[in-house]
């Protein structure tokens, strides 16, 4: 990916059938506890004329542009990379958790084992070596990816709102494609 692009996660909700296998590639590819996710999908119930539908979303940390676990910590333990992907150095981590206090999506948690700060980096690691996260490599639908985040938003379908997700004051970089496949 080049440098001028800011590169954010893509999902196209109504393809979603909430499987939840981005969420055990995720887990498998980061050697996570069980009990330790930077993945999640949750389940809404969406009512219409016809009766309800179960919609689902998938998500991680949105790698704001103006990431609230960047301005809190005092540790300086945070970074947006120059494609826009936030990254935690958890060596700088004292865990003082107020970075998992102050996000707004629930992305950053507290490890058990050591309790410091942990959350997604887009598997920036394979990424620079030109492959998907595990997460988009994992999906067996294809319902999640990620891209250049100018160039996904020109799509007449692409948007920053979804069912269980709303734009709001940190930025964040997740775009919603509103159709099927």
């Amino acid at each position: 990916m080049s440098l001028n692009k800011k590169v954010g996660f893509v999902f196209r909700q109504e393809n979603c059938v909430g499987c939840g296998a981005c969420t055990v590639a995720c887990q498998i590819h980061n050697e996570l506890p069980e009990n330790h996710r930077f993945r999640k999908v949750d389940r809404y119930e969406v009512k219409r004329d016809d009766g309800a539908i179960d919609v689902w979303l998938s998500h991680a940390c949105m790698h704001c542009e103006n990431p609230a676990c960047l301005m809190v910590c005092p540790a300086k333990a945070y970074h947006v990379r120059d494609d826009g992907i936030v990254v935690l150095d958890r060596e700088k981590c004292t865990g003082c958790g107020l970075c998992a206090s102050a996000c707004p999506y629930a992305a950053v948690s507290i490890r058990e084992d050591d309790g410091k700060a942990d959350k997604c980096n887009m598997c920036v690691e394979l990424l620079d070596r030109g492959m998907k996260p595990a997460c988009v490599s994992g999906c067996p639908v294809e319902c999640l990816d990620v891209g250049d985040l100018q160039e996904v938003l020109k799509r007449p379908s692409a948007s920053k709102e979804g069912i269980g997700y709303g734009d709001c004051i940190t930025k964040p970089n997740l775009v919603i494609i509103k159709e099927r496949a």
